[in-house]
């Protein structure tokens, strides 16, 4: 049974078409379910986990990037299946997992194909594509083995969906710095890169920073990433960027 979460953005006049097509080809491909639609004073947690108890197996969200984020601890905590029905913007997370706009998504859907990835967590809240520090210069301490100092700026990735294997149990970090190479005058500037794949790791500052997970904007100066193995089931398509 298929339960459809509207995000409160997709009641908005300019969506009525294409929703009305959305659902048309729901019923048409026989895939039609339970709406629920999200609201600043109802919980949505706790409305999908009373769909849940009543039946539901797939939870699909009808939104952005913005409404994945708003159900994904509720359906990663239930092991129901998770579906994309891209409306508005941004919509990232469906480039990434092959899903395409509006009506034309209701086809992947039904086709179902069904993938089991990883999920990252920091500071106990978790993410699905993974997490930016556009300018990094902090401790790494990686997986409490040892500690990585940054010398300065640069920028750090922790990739899962987005440029790495989620199927791995792994989350990729990519640590780029800064560096001189050559004989001083002549040295010329250039970018180093280390990729280290990780299951647990601490950033660090003196300083307050911010980090981006799943594009939301975190500030503070600790960070414990970790990640969860083959936690999250969902729907992809077949132009999906990412090998499973």
């Amino acid at each position: 049974m298929y339960c459809y979460v509207y995000d409160e953005f997709v009641s908005d006049r300019r969506f009525e078409k294409e929703l009305a097509r959305i659902e048309n080809r729901l019923v048409d491909l026989g895939i039609a379910g339970k709406v629920i639609r999200l609201a600043l004073f109802r919980n949505a947690e706790e409305m999908i986990r009373d769909e849940i108890e009543r039946g539901a197996s797939t939870v699909v969200a009808v939104g952005n990037d913005e409404t994945v984020r708003k159900i994904l601890d509720v359906v990663a905590d239930s092991g129901v299946v998770f579906g994309l029905i891209p409306l508005g913007t941004p919509n990232n997370f469906a480039k990434l997992i092959g899903v395409p706009d509006g009506a034309a998504s209701c086809d992947t859907l039904s086709a179902r194909i069904v993938e089991t990835v990883d999920i990252g967590t920091i500071n106990g809240r978790r993410f699905i594509t993974g997490v930016s520090v556009p300018a990094f210069k902090a401790d790494l301490t990686v997986e409490d083995r040892y500690r990585i100092f940054a010398t300065g700026k640069g920028s750090l990735e922790i990739l899962n969906l987005s440029g790495a294997d989620p199927c791995d149990g792994k989350l990729e970090t990519v640590i780029r710095v800064g560096v001189r190479r050559g004989v001083w005058p002549f040295a010329r500037k250039h970018v180093g890169e280390s990729v280290l794949p990780l299951s647990a790791m601490a950033i660090r500052s003196e300083t307050p920073f911010a980090v981006y997970a799943d594009g939301m904007e975190m500030t503070g100066t600790r960070f414990d990433i970790g990640v969860e193995p083959h936690r999250f089931r969902l729907i992809t398509g077949k132009q999906r960027q990412f090998n499973a």
